[in-house]
């Protein structure tokens, strides 16, 4: 009110009408104190608004353990803090010194979250590695012998679905950070996408699992190809579907070419098996449903009832069990 009551005095002539004498006016200086301060903190929050934000949106990208948001953490409460103490607001490097706390804040967000994205996400040259690796023949043949039902096709299952899972991301910069604190390219979220290895070292432990997926399936046809009662049906073949058969027990290596007589010959040999599946989780379950600890003769014996139920009314010698 007092502001708006000493408007009209805007001219020389008009001042020699002033109503208010020295006390009156210094009554008021405190209130026009606290405008100013008013005005200073409003501006200080206008110039801070924008790192602020970025900092706000930073903090929910990145997992809550992190050392960088302890510090964010640290940092906000401590400016929150001098923005409420007068004395500290009316500095006038107050500002300067706020803003660059958030800015060395924000750089050190962008480092971090490039690092974080450099790991999770294929350069330019695995991006490639990993196209090969989705044409690889080693990958055809391992997709055409789990169409046996002998063969345990959840690893290839596996194997595709974490291939699959690996994501690609080269276009990143750090200046596409300063602006947004999340890639617009592939929205890489490092909180929700939990890091154990790199994905170029995934990728480098997929190719390895391929060649070690192959062997292992070679040698589960073979183990089960000279099984005796497997062998007897190899009389039932026609011939030369036999001699695909023999050939593939004599090299002890798979057909340069996996032709689908092959594969054909496979599934005639091995239609009489029962292939039951036993998963780890469920056979956990199994075994601790009395309790624990345990002796190893109860353990046995729960054991046996579970392989029994899953076994029941099925000729013991024709049945395979497969991990999972």
């Amino acid at each position: 009110m007092f502001l708006e009551s000493v408007q009209v005095y805007s001219t020389p002539g008009k001042f020699k009408n002033f109503r208010y004498d020295v006390d009156d006016v210094n009554s008021h200086q405190t209130g026009l104190e606290s405008l100013k301060d008013i005005e200073r903190l409003y501006n200080t929050i206008t110039e801070l608004e924008p790192t602020a934000s970025y900092l706000s949106t930073a903090e929910a990208m990145l997992p809550t353990d992190h050392r960088w948001i302890a510090n964010m953490k640290e940092v906000r409460s401590k400016t929150v803090s001098k923005l409420s103490d007068r004395s500290k607001t009316q500095k006038l490097d107050f500002r300067r010194s706020v803003l660059r706390q958030l800015t060395d804040l924000k750089n050190s967000y962008i480092d971090v979250y490039h690092i974080l994205h450099t790991r999770a996400r294929l350069g330019i040259t695995d991006d490639r590695r990993k196209s090969r690796l989705v044409k690889d023949e080693r990958l055809n043949i391992s997709q055409k012998l789990s169409t046996i039902d002998l063969m345990p096709h959840q690893q290839l299952v596996d194997f595709q679905n974490r291939l699959g899972g690996l994501k690609s991301c080269f276009a990143l910069t750090k200046s596409d950070l300063d602006v947004s604190p999340r890639c617009s390219h592939c929205e890489f979220k490092p909180g929700t996408e939990p890091l154990k290895a790199s994905a170029a070292m995934a990728l480098d432990q997929l190719e390895d699992e391929l060649d070690n997926l192959v062997t292992s399936w070679t040698n589960v046809l073979l183990v089960n190809l000279e099984d005796p009662t497997i062998h007897e049906n190899l009389e039932l073949l026609k011939r030369d579907d036999r001699l695909l058969i023999e050939n593939f027990l004599k090299s002890r290596q798979l057909p340069d070419e996996l032709g689908q007589d092959f594969i054909y010959a496979l599934q005639e040999v091995f239609s009489g098996l029962t292939k039951v599946v036993i998963k780890t989780e469920n056979l956990w379950q199994a075994l601790s449903a009395g309790g624990s600890p345990s002796t190893p003769s109860e353990l046995r014996k729960r054991f046996d009832e579970y392989l029994n139920r899953l076994t029941k009314g099925r000729e013991a010698s024709k049945i395979r069990i497969m991990l999972e």
